[in-house]
């Protein structure tokens, strides 16, 4: 008798379109447009195999997507974060039973698991969020610049592409990832992604030079406690990958090529983050995080506190978030982020999200540095 492996295939995703004022004390950086503002609309293709004896294949690809052109209403063909298939975590992957499960490909960071499900579960990378494009706890090499698909591009020296700022780990290419089966609630996590060096920094600018990343992360999931701590690591090797740093002027930001960070150096993230469900209708979150530079250019740390009510058809949100840096700028930051839900059904939601951003805390105010932010719209997940 022949048996044939059984395979499933599953379309999910999420989409969110709703109103955002953005309110700057730069008047040039105001802006009103239709977005996600409560997450990232996106859209996933999963295939499962079954192959016998505990064994399984499956692969995961996702697309975000955002309005053409953005709020510039500019032809954007070739901006990946706007049209680009498989722009976001795309990955093939091996699952057993008993040993875990192995990816391949470009599937999210355990850190960006950490920071929007663990730490601050209720904002997603949405307004109100510490990790949206607009407000990151961390100051290092990330992959955080908007519409740049989630992806380090760290070759040459284009400022314009290069993908260095207040940064959020993400995802990036080239990576394998493990994590473990959980025993007793406890799983262990690592990814690896190669880093090459084939050019030196002397030649056609570090053209085909990539960073390397090592990531290890450590969760617990059990009755009203979720907590998990990740540290990331990118290295840069004297290759001419070139490091961008972040420039606020009138409330736009612009990045600069840092070619002092040219040579080989490592930046690293820390997150702990933990969610504790008090009770059926309260959920409160914490996240204690640090960042530093082997060169000492960016050295910090981040706090924040927050939770979530519900109250019938509607929860009730908050964040507060704080960032300590510890450089030679020392330019702390501050968000308070506040969120309404009112669920029509468990996957369809009206939502109102409001947030606070003070980009210079303990430094004399300039154009920009106080940003307000405003949305309300609908969300579906599916």
């Amino acid at each position: 008798m022949t048996v044939f492996a059984q395979t499933s295939v599953v379309i999910d995703g999420f989409i969110d379109r709703g109103y955002v004022a953005t309110n700057s004390t730069s008047d040039i950086a105001d802006s009103k447009l239709i977005g996600s503002n409560s997450g990232t609309t996106t859209l996933g293709i999963k295939v499962r195999e079954d192959l016998g004896k505990g064994l399984s294949a499956g692969l995961s690809i996702n697309t975000d997507w955002s309005e053409l052109g953005g709020a510039t209403q500019a032809n954007a063909v070739a901006n990946a974060q706007a049209s680009g298939f498989a722009n976001s975590q795309s990955f093939l992957d091996i699952t057993s039973a008993s040993m875990g499960t192995l990816r391949l490909g470009a599937p999210n960071n355990f850190t960006l698991t950490n920071a929007i499900a663990v730490s601050t579960p209720a904002f997603s990378t949405g307004v109100g969020s510490q990790y949206s494009s607009a407000y990151a706890i961390a100051a290092v090499m990330g992959t955080g610049t908007a519409g740049r698909g989630g992806t380090v591009d760290a070759t040459g020296t284009n400022t314009a592409t290069q993908n260095f700022s207040d940064a959020r780990a993400i995802r990036i290419g080239n990576t394998i990832q493990y994590s473990s089966p959980a025993f007793n609630g406890v799983s262990i996590h690592a990814g690896y992604t190669q880093a090459n060096n084939n050019v030196l920094a002397t030649t056609t600018v570090g053209a085909g030079n990539t960073v390397g990343v090592t990531e290890t992360a450590l969760r617990y999931t059990n009755g009203q406690i979720d907590a998990m701590y990740t540290t990331i690591k990118y290295t840069v090797g004297s290759n001419g990958v070139t490091q961008n740093t972040q420039v606020l002027a009138n409330g736009v930001a612009t990045f600069t090529a840092d070619t002092s960070l040219q040579t080989a150096q490592t930046s690293t993230q820390n997150l702990l983050g933990v969610a504790y469900q008090v009770m059926p209708n309260l959920k409160l979150n914490f996240g204690s995080g640090t960042y530093s530079s082997s060169t000492a250019t960016y050295q910090g740390s981040s706090k924040n506190y927050g939770g979530t009510y519900t109250m019938g058809q509607i929860d009730f949100m908050l964040l507060a978030s704080a960032t300590d840096d510890k450089s030679t700028a020392n330019f702390d930051k501050k968000m308070t982020g506040y969120g309404l839900n009112y669920n029509l059904s468990k996957q369809t939601r009206a939502y109102v999200r409001m947030d606070n951003l003070n980009l210079g805390s303990n430094a004399t105010a300039v154009a920009g540095s106080s940003v307000k932010r405003t949305a309300f719209g609908v969300s579906k997940s599916f």
